[in-house]
């Protein structure tokens, strides 16, 4: 049984899915789940979930808000990861909020930069260009290694 579910949510350029590959590299106690290809059930068998999403006009990807709202399980400790054009305060407040309703444990999160082409950005080649970078996904790692969910047993 596995401890740990990433979900994950990376459409465009793979800004996200590249922290979350880094993060998952070589664990064998994590599942990663792309939610646009598979959606799991039960999430109940995990004592740890990750929600990980680029940032599409302010806000995580519509399709995992939508499957987290009625997945998560109470008690489950949730973490968050992101990439944004635009880094600023608030993209996770709607995450937050569905976490506290479902009675889990916000444990934290980590954004950064990624290659941003939305709307008139695609005319400029857009921003953000080669984020994340190895220090930006390195950041990830340490984030989720300074976390300590190794070895936590599933009630």
């Amino acid at each position: 049984m596995k401890n740990i579910a990433i979900l994950v949510y990376s459409t465009h350029h793979g800004n996200t899915r590249k922290l979350v590959d880094a993060i998952a590299m070589g664990q064998d106690d994590i599942d990663v789940f792309d939610i646009t290809k598979e959606k799991p059930e039960d999430l109940s068998q995990y004592a740890v979930v990750g929600i990980a999403s680029g940032i599409y006009a302010g806000h995580f990807g519509k399709p995992l808000v939508n499957y987290v709202k009625t997945h998560l399980c109470e008690g489950q400790r949730v973490f968050v990861l992101y990439t944004c054009g635009m880094p600023r305060a608030g993209y996770t407040n709607e995450i937050k909020s569905i976490v506290e309703e479902s009675r889990c444990v916000y444990t934290g999160e980590y954004g950064c930069k990624g290659h941003n082409t939305f709307g008139p950005f695609k005319l400029f080649g857009g921003t953000g260009k080669g984020h994340p970078d190895a220090a930006e996904i390195q950041g990830a790692i340490d984030f989720f290694v300074g976390l300590k969910f190794k070895r936590m047993k599933v009630k």
